[in-house]
């Protein structure tokens, strides 16, 4: 295994919840702008497989949320998801990156509140 794997892994292995819905959030955006790239030099295999594992990292996080806890957002976040889901499998379908930029959009600000309530967290953690 070579340094940058061995480093990811002891990252994901040692983040809190909040990181790794954080790290889940960037590694999708990544994703999409490297589908992007790949669907504007029209080629479709490399695009549909990054989104097909972007499609994976929403699976990840549609499988993450809690319902019993607070059941309205569950079901909120569960849309946002699925209508991401939904944009890729468009995307993909016609060509249009218009779509991806909106999916990036929706949940950009999601990522965001997610790291900033982590990085609230990790405040009032004690050192």
């Amino acid at each position: 295994m070579n340094a940058h794997a061995e480093y990811l892994k002891t990252k994901v292995l040692t983040a809190s919840p909040g990181e790794l819905v954080v790290m889940l959030y960037d590694a999708l955006f990544q994703k999409i702008r490297g589908a992007k790239m790949f669907m504007e030099d029209q080629n479709w295999a490399r695009t549909g497989l990054l989104l097909g594992q972007c499609q994976d990292i929403l699976t990840e996080l549609m499988s993450s949320l809690r319902p019993e806890h607070y059941p309205e957002l569950a079901r909120n976040l569960y849309a946002l998801y699925a209508f991401a889901k939904q944009s890729l499998v468009e995307a993909l379908g016609t060509k249009n990156m218009n779509l991806l930029d909106d999916v990036i959009r929706v949940l950009e600000p999601l990522r965001e509140a997610w790291f900033e309530a982590e990085k609230q967290l990790r405040g009032a953690r004690p050192q």
